[in-house]
C-alpha cells in the first residue's frame, strides 16, 4: 500500500438519530426506519434513480450521506496472524430516524414516485416525509 492510510477498526452504530427539525432544505424525505449500512455501489445506484426523476420532473434533491468509512478484506486462503488485510470497499452508515434525503419538487405525486423508486434500492426500510 503505497498511501499512509489509518485502517478503521470494526465499530457497532448504536442509539437513534433524533433531530427537532424534520427537513431542512426540501418539501420531501426519505427518512430510515432502521440502523445498516450501504454499500457505496448502491449509494451511487441510489443518486443516480434520484438525478434521473429529479432531471425528468424538475426540482432538487440534496443527499446526506457520505461513503467515508473503508471495509478492510483478508483473501480467502490467507492463515491467521498475517495482519488486517487491504481496504476492500467503502460504506455508509445509517441510523434510525435519520433523514438522508430531500426533494424539493412542485407535484406530489411525482415527489412520492421518485423518493419510492429511490427506496427500493436501498437494503434499508425507508419511510416518505413531507415537510
Amino acid at each position: 500500500m503505497g498511501m499512509n492510510v489509518k485502517k478503521l477498526k470494526k465499530f457497532s452504530l448504536k442509539g437513534i438519530k433524533v433531530d427537532t427539525k424534520l427537513l431542512y432544505f426540501g418539501y420531501f424525505g426519505l427518512k430510515s426506519v432502521e440502523t445498516g449500512r450501504i454499500d457505496s455501489k448502491v449509494l451511487k445506484s441510489f443518486s443516480l434513480v434520484l438525478k434521473r426523476g429529479v432531471k425528468l420532473y424538475g426540482g432538487n434533491y440534496w443527499l446526506g450521506l457520505n461513503d467515508s468509512i473503508e471495509v478492510t478484506k483478508i483473501p480467502i486462503a490467507t492463515r491467521m496472524g498475517k495482519g488486517k488485510g487491504n481496504i476492500d470497499r467503502t460504506v455508509t452508515f445509517i441510523r434510525r430516524g435519520q433523514i438522508f434525503c430531500e426533494l424539493s419538487l412542485s407535484d406530489e405525486d411525482f415527489a412520492y414516485k421518485i423518493l419510492k423508486s429511490a427506496a427500493s434500492k436501498l437494503p434499508i426500510k425507508c419511510r416518505i416525509i413531507k415537510y
